[in-house]
């Protein structure tokens, strides 16, 4: 009986320490940072989640850091087009706002392309475990979203 309750406990401790790692890990890659984050630090972050072999771990970072190098334009573009929409506040030019949502949609068009092509050429690394633990971090992060959803929605009414 002794060696159960042991046993027992020793599990819930485990599974604690397992969670804490996720919820530790999903901090350290904060919502919204998005491309603002280093390469390294992703691929680092991807290859403790997934075990990643020394080989998946270099093509990985090859792939990020072309990524974010692509990107890095386009952000910068983007800071500049919503700033300029918040200075017509006082003088409101149609055409010029309608030009720069227009180029906001292209450049949005883009990245999400790009994101969505990074993401397909990562998973081309992996192996179908790794696929597995990754599907399942997915539909954790989708899960939390959608708690956090509904907690900021029942604040508004």
């Amino acid at each position: 009986m002794k060696k159960s309750m042991t046993k027992a406990v020793i599990s819930t401790v485990a599974a604690g320490v397992a969670l804490l790692s996720f919820a530790v890990g999903s901090w350290s890659m904060p919502l919204g940072a998005g491309y603002e984050n280093d390469p390294a630090r992703m691929t680092s972050f991807m290859s403790k989640k997934l075990d990643f072999t020394e080989s998946q771990e270099a093509s990985a970072k090859v792939i990020l850091t072309t990524s974010f190098e692509e990107v890095e334009a386009d952000v910068q573009r983007l800071k500049i087009l919503k700033k300029q929409l918040r200075v017509q506040e006082d003088g409101f030019d149609a055409a010029v706002a309608r030009e720069s949502a227009d180029e906001i949609g292209e450049i949005t068009a883009r990245l999400v392309f790009l994101k969505a092509n990074t993401f397909a050429e990562i998973s081309g690394l992996l192996n179908e475990e790794q696929r597995s633990k990754v599907a399942r971090l997915i539909e954790k992060r989708e899960e939390r979203g959608g708690m956090r959803r509904a907690l900021r929605k029942s604040r508004l009414e």
